[in-house]
């Protein structure tokens, strides 16, 4: 990605941030409702190790706009998490 596609990108990621997470956040309430509090538990601690993990590797990479998806998708489940009182290990 050039500077200048990046530094588009990185702006307008201020905005898909703010309702990325809120779609991140209805899809953890669906996954909350359709399904048992432990697969909901459950599901929630493995988006959160999986996303970790992703951050760990978006983290060396040169891009920031892949740090802000990652960012607004872990920050979406630990909202979640902390209103529905989970911890994570």
């Amino acid at each position: 990605m050039s500077k200048i596609q990046e530094m588009i990108a990185v702006s307008v990621l201020a905005i898909f941030k703010g309702v990325g997470k809120l779609e991140m956040q209805n899809v953890i309430l669906c996954i909350k409702e359709n399904n048992s509090p432990e697969i909901y538990k459950n599901t929630l601690q493995a988006l959160y190790s999986g996303f970790c993990l992703l951050k760990m590797a978006a983290d060396k990479t040169k891009s920031h706009f892949n740090d802000g998806i990652v960012d607004l998708v872990l920050e979406a489940i630990n909202e979640s998490a902390e209103r529905d009182g989970i911890r994570f290990s």
